[in-house]
């Protein structure tokens, strides 16, 4: 039985949503497709018991916050980075949804065995409505959301279903984009300035997700960014009760 790890702080609006969205599309996936699931949630999602659990996995996903060169465990202390602590990656499939960690963690920890290593160039950024009691409720952060959580079933099945590494790479890799493709031609439709915010961030987290690896096994197809929305990057309140907010 394949062993899986969900790393997933909770302490504030942002993880608690990544959590919660992890909690019911992910490890109760993974679970029912077979894999032997570690699920460290909240005062669980701590270096110490990090640590003693990695060696054993096979798939490694993590919803919190990040940096060019570090993860963050729960209340915000570092959990590792490329400097100390990644080499415990090796040999293991990872996805983290974290900001920017794939601009140099990523290659660090692929650098250092790491079988492959999914993430984002750039913050990730979510577009919130709190006024919702339960995150996957929220329709404005779903169309975010729902995309990662796809790509990563879609790389669990992959696995337990014993594709190659190359194979894993452009299943997930594609559910990501076609599933932000489909949030995108969803907003296109709807007429409104907050519909206008939605697309330039769906775009933005689209188009800065990359999987990593040692080797060249597989490379996305560039994608056309049109020049407005190049380097389009804000947080901060738009109208109340919308918020946008960046894993970071």
């Amino acid at each position: 039985m394949p062993n899986a790890l969900v790393f997933r702080p909770d302490y504030e609006v942002l993880t608690h949503y990544t959590s919660r969205y992890l909690e019911a599309y992910v490890v109760r996936s993974a679970t029912e497709l077979g894999f032997s699931v570690t699920d460290l949630y909240a005062e669980e999602a701590v270096s110490n018991r990090f640590f003693q659990e990695i060696d054993k996995q096979d798939l490694v996903v993590f919803g919190t916050h990040g940096l060019e060169d570090r993860l963050y465990a729960q209340n915000g202390i570092v959990l590792f980075s490329s400097c100390s602590g990644d080499e415990c990656l090796s040999g293991k499939i990872c996805f983290a949804l974290a900001c920017k960690s794939a601009s140099k963690l990523g290659y660090s920890a692929v650098d250092k065995g790491c079988k492959c290593y999914f993430g984002w160039l750039q913050d990730f950024v979510v577009i919130i409505d709190e006024s919702y009691t339960d995150p996957l409720e929220d329709p404005y952060a779903g169309s975010f959301l729902r995309p990662v959580v796809n790509g990563i079933n879609a790389m669990l099945s992959s696995y337990i279903y014993g594709r190659r590494l190359n194979e894993i790479a452009e299943i997930t890799y594609n559910t990501v984009f076609d599933s932000f493709n489909q949030q995108i031609a969803y907003w296109r439709t709807v007429e409104s300035s907050t519909a206008s915010q939605m697309l330039t961030y769906l775009y933005w987290d689209r188009d800065n997700f990359i999987p990593i690896f040692r080797e060249e096994v597989y490379v996305p197809t560039p994608v056309y960014i049109p020049p407005s929305l190049k380097g389009v990057l804000a947080i901060g309140v738009v109208a109340a009760p919308l918020i946008i907010k960046a894993i970071s």
